[in-house]
């Protein structure tokens, strides 16, 4: 295993150890956190395949991107 793949595995552990000792309160706003970052990530992808957008646009398409995923697994 080389340094990135066993950095990454503590990371993970370290994730899962955190979880267990997570308060309830913790937990529940872990959800919109997560979510936050979540939609961070696909603005950031957006504005790179769609660099000229602006950001009215950007949240169009964050937005028509949650929709669909949301319309595809129900």
């Amino acid at each position: 295993m080389n340094m990135i793949e066993t950095t990454a595995r503590d990371i993970e552990l370290d994730k899962i150890k955190r979880a267990k000792v997570a308060s309830i309160e913790e937990k529940l706003l872990d959800g919109p956190r997560l979510f936050a970052t979540a939609c961070e990530a696909a603005r950031a992808g957006i504005r790179i395949h769609y660099p000229d957008a602006d950001e009215a646009q950007v949240e169009r398409l964050l937005w028509e991107r949650i929709y669909a995923r949301k319309v595809r697994t129900s």
